[in-house]
């Protein structure tokens, strides 16, 4: 017998069976990567789908969610895992059909389940605390292709993922004035007898100034919540109060209105003079004019619309201006406004459309504007929003003014003024609360 070819034979034999086995944890990496890959893309679709559901419910039902009610989906009963369809609708009627339009859309069109409700409280994560929630997992089984010799049956995955509308201010604290200058000093001052009452909403300074808060001579800022930009601080004396102590937080409140879209402006403009005597109220109709002014006691109605005043001043100088329709005022090409000489303003917002809640606006493209006043012993009931983002906005000499809220550079106090936010919060423009979608688990 040749031993050496015997040898040669068992040799062979070896070579055989380690690269079997070799081949074989070669496929089983292989499959184990494929698998991990599979898992973290079932994951991403699980994310993307919880997010979905949290979404549609909040642009159907923003101010609070009742299941079965715009589209919020719970499940029946509530709270009861929903398996999506094999078939994915392609027309959303319900939150549940936005998360498994979302899980297809990932590449997962079975084995995606979704449970939802508006319990306080998310199952899976106990201790939070939403609104409306949402869970949903993926499950599936990854085929061993190349390892399949080592690893029958394949590799089997299984993910989870919440999501829910969590809120990082109350009805009853959000602000409702914006003083968003970041630095300079004043960017909120009252004086002289002041009267500035924020009723069911906050006051929101964005200045890290020394002084960015300034409450003196008698006057009075009552409010829920006063957060002053840190390190920013404030000065309350000579007869000065406020209902709550300021407190310093580490974020600054972005403008609330800054996605807000502009209106067109004509490329030619209205007179805007509403001065001269006539024996009835001046009527004008909404569109682009080159001033707005008012004088010599005379009355002028709006009707509902967008009134732009380009280049020149909206100045209402005396008697009475009324629009209760539904107006906004668009201030652009270096406009400012100015309310004086007692004049009498009685003016809502529109509760509905682009400009919902939104009474007046300057153009924040308008980088250094001039001041704007409401001044003089004027009488105003504002309902909605003042919008002055780059500018100086007063208050003073005895002006009494009721409003919904101020989005302005800073707010300047004087002379007896008195500020009133309205009770009504349906016409602020502002979102009740400031909710969020957040990823849970």
């Amino acid at each position: 017998m040749d031993i050496r070819r015997s040898r040669k034979g068992q040799a062979l034999v070896a070579v055989t069976v380690a690269m079997f086995l070799l081949m074989g944890m070669l496929g089983l990496v292989v499959d184990l990567g494929w698998s991990y890959f599979r898992r973290d893309a079932a994951q991403s679709a699980a994310d993307a789908a919880a997010a979905a559901v949290i979404r549609a419910a909040m642009a159907t039902s923003a101010g609070s969610q009742t299941c079965g009610s715009s589209g919020v989906w719970c499940g029946s009963p509530a709270g009861t895992a929903t398996a999506c369809p094999a078939t994915t609708v392609t027309t959303a009627s319900s939150s549940f059909d936005n998360g498994c339009m979302m899980a297809a859309a990932n590449g997962f069109t079975t084995a995606v389940t979704i449970t939802a409700n508006t319990t306080s409280s998310v199952p899976s994560a106990p201790g939070t605390t939403v609104s409306y929630w949402a869970t949903v997992n993926v499950t599936g089984t990854q085929a061993a292709l190349f390892g399949s010799l080592l690893k029958a049956g394949g590799l089997s995955y299984a993910v989870q993922s919440s999501a829910g509308i969590t809120s990082t201010g109350s009805t009853t604290t959000s602000p409702c004035i914006y003083l968003l200058s970041p630095a300079g000093s004043n960017a909120l001052t009252i004086g002289n007898g002041v009267h500035l009452t924020t009723s069911s909403c906050g006051v929101y300074i964005n200045s890290s100034a020394a002084s960015a808060l300034s409450v003196t001579g008698g006057a009075t800022l009552t409010s829920p919540s006063i957060k002053i930009y840190t390190p920013g601080g404030y000065t309350v004396n000579n007869g000065g109060s406020t209902s709550t102590t300021p407190v310093t937080v580490t974020s600054q409140v972005a403008d609330p209105f800054t996605s807000l879209a502009a209106p067109t402006v004509a490329g030619t403009c209205l007179s805007g003079n509403f001065t001269a005597y006539q024996a009835t109220a001046y009527t004008p109709a909404p569109g682009t004019y080159c001033q707005f002014l008012m004088g010599n006691g005379m009355p002028v109605v709006l009707s509902a619309g967008v009134y732009v005043v380009n280049g020149g001043n909206f100045n209402i100088g005396g008697g009475s201006l009324t629009g209760t329709a539904g107006v906004m005022i668009y201030l652009t090409g270096g406009a400012t406004a100015t309310i004086s000489n007692g004049a009498s303003v009685t003016m809502t917002a529109a509760s509905s459309g682009t400009y919902e809640g939104i009474l007046f606006y300057q153009d924040r493209t308008m980088t250094s504007p001039g001041e704007s006043y409401f001044t003089g012993g004027s009488n105003m009931h504002l309902t909605g929003s003042l919008y002055f983002p780059n500018a100086l906005l007063s208050l003073d000499n005895g002006g009494n003014t009721q409003t919904e809220a101020i989005i302005a550079n800073s707010l300047n106090m004087q002379g007896g003024a008195t500020l009133q936010q309205a009770t009504s919060t349906s016409q602020t423009g502002l979102p009740v609360g400031s909710s969020s979608v957040s990823i849970i688990e």
